[in-house]
């Protein structure tokens, strides 16, 4: 990846933090607790990949994921006109969202361990 995708990628990450912290109102938004954990842009900056991951309270009821991504996605016209109003790029990418389903995966290992080291009398 070049210094430029890099640094439009960064751009991306925070400034679609921002958005979906402030300006999206989509019902399944507002609730969710969301992680833009990467963001990957084609060489000819025309696309972004945007990772995004949910963090929930293991107490609460499961979120439908599929249902999360397709109001991002439904959400996609909104944030790229946003995008294109905020920032001075001669092309701003289109977004298209991913579920990263990474730092889920973290807390489920975190856990297995725990019980594991607590099975054995340590304590993590």
């Amino acid at each position: 990846m070049t210094r430029r995708m890099e640094q439009v990628a960064d751009l991306l990450q925070s400034e679609i933090a921002e958005l979906l912290r402030r300006e999206v109102k989509h019902p399944a938004l507002t609730d969710a607790m969301l992680s833009i954990t990467r963001v990957e842009v084609a060489p000819d900056l025309a696309t972004a990949r945007i990772h995004v991951s949910m963090l929930r309270d293991p107490a609460s009821e499961p979120a439908d994921e599929g249902a999360l991504i397709a109001a991002l996605t439904r959400s996609e016209p909104f944030l790229h006109r946003m995008l294109v109003k905020r920032l001075h790029l001669r092309r701003v990418p289109r977004l298209h969202f991913l579920l990263d389903r990474s730092i889920a995966e973290g807390d489920r290992l975190t856990a297995l361990m725990r019980d594991v080291a607590h099975g054995e009398g340590r304590d993590l």
